[in-house]
């Protein structure tokens, strides 16, 4: 394994290498293209000649992860990963819960023989449909017009638990994840700078996505429209996903919750590095000081106040106490990746302990062949103080320079700048 270590106050190393963990993790357009396809005849299916709500769907729409370009693998393997989809009904409000969420169901599964018959599963809240490499989960709504756009009810029912009460539950995923994209624009120098890493690498092209019949599925975020927010929203996902792995039936935090928390603390940064630091030291500030109080996390939809992130989860003070262990670690080994004597070696294995063997060896592998290259090439190019200029040594992707260097001086690599200055409010 390659010992070279970083030169005293070079940070841009470990942005370079956490962005291409990140971009390891991101869904290829193929995975993307594969899941609007599905969702797409999901669509079509559910409206087909005979179905019970044949004429009773009036939206169909993404919600969560999709919506705000935060979709990933979901495991470690990165081989899964998940869509959430709304799918609004012309039905009254006050229909039983299990009536609903049972007719959603039975309208998927279709008649045996059918494509999605021995796939379909009816859930507390939504009915799922598994494939292979991924799944589709659906929420069945009813529209309140008097509300903000889109929020609706949402209907819970636990056929194998009785003593647990059906009901049914406001919520806005629609203006959440508005809310998110305003919250978190995209600052040009770090998506120019992550775009220009994803060059030529084969899978990471631009596309134009399908559309749905009727609520098109958003285009896939591209890099070049990514902030440093939602990266590192998708790298605490990541890590999540990694910590509770091999848990089965075990509630993890959710997605919402994570991205609610993201949001509220974005833009206050410089590089990825910091951001990531801060967002998980925000992240744990706020459980640490429910916890200190002896209360559970209590986080809301800011586009919908009765719509609780935190209705299922943290269960109790254990499990929030647990999560809390894990974001001091998560906080430690951010810290240690900043530290200057952090070298190649450890910021591989920090690296992939939070965020999987798959992307990490992967991005190790290939900085290394190009820092080998451009050590072989001579082309490895340091600034006056020493640090590695990423950009001119060809390590930081295709044509990076304009992104990774000063255009001042051609021998100094800027501090803490690798990925563009600090957002300022439009």
């Amino acid at each position: 394994m390659n010992m070279i270590h970083r030169p005293a106050g070079q940070f841009d190393t470990v942005d370079l290498l956490l962005a291409d963990v990140a971009l390891r993790i991101q869904l290829s357009p193929t995975q993307y293209k594969l899941a609007t396809d599905r969702y797409n005849a999901i669509n079509d299916w559910l409206e087909r000649d005979g179905s019970p709500l044949a004429g009773l769907v009036t939206r169909f729409y993404p919600q969560g992860s999709m919506s705000i370009g935060a979709t990933i693998s979901s495991s470690v393997d990165n081989e899964d990963y998940d869509i959430d989809v709304m799918v609004e009904l012309n039905i009254p409000p006050d229909t039983p819960s299990d009536v609903v969420l049972d007719v959603l169901y039975e309208t998927v599964r279709g008649e045996p023989g059918s494509r999605y018959y021995k796939v379909t599963e009816r859930r507390t809240r939504c009915v799922t449909v598994h494939y292979a490499d991924m799944h589709i989960d659906l929420t069945p709504t009813v529209l309140v017009p008097e509300r903000r756009p889109l929020t609706g009810w949402i209907f819970h029912h636990k056929p194998e638990d009785p003593q647990e009460p059906a009901g049914r539950y406001l919520a806005n995923p629609w203006g959440f994840g508005k809310w998110y994209r305003e919250n978190t624009p995209a600052d040009q120098g770090f998506a120019t700078a992550f775009a220009r890493l994803a060059e030529g690498r084969s899978g990471y092209e631009m596309m134009a996505m399908a559309k749905a019949d009727t609520e098109p599925v958003p285009e896939q975020v591209p890099i070049t429209h990514k902030s440093m927010a939602l990266v590192t929203h998708q790298l605490t996902k990541r890590w999540r996903n990694n910590r509770y792995e091999g848990h089965k039936g075990k509630r993890r935090p959710p997605s919402p919750l994570l991205a609610c928390i993201n949001a509220q603390s974005a833009g206050m940064t410089n590089t990825l590095a910091e951001e990531l630091e801060y967002q998980v030291d925000c992240l744990l500030r706020r459980f640490e000081d429910a916890h200190a109080l002896g209360r559970l996390i209590y986080v809301t939809n800011p586009e919908c106040d009765e719509d609780e992130f935190t209705d299922r989860w943290p269960s109790d003070l254990d499990a929030q106490a647990e999560f809390i262990d894990g974001l001091l670690d998560f906080r430690f080994k951010v810290q240690r990746l900043r530290e200057e004597d952090c070298d190649l070696a450890e910021m591989q294995a920090i690296m992939a302990d939070l965020f999987g063997e798959h992307p990490t060896t992967a991005a190790f592998k290939a900085y290394n062949e190009r820092l080998g290259n451009a050590v072989q090439t001579g082309r490895l190019t340091t600034g006056r103080d020493g640090r590695i200029d990423l950009g001119r040594s060809g390590l930081a992707g295709t044509g990076a320079a304009a992104a990774t260097t000063s255009s001042a001086s051609a021998y100094t690599a800027p501090a803490h700048k690798f990925f563009g200055g600090k957002w300022e409010p439009q």
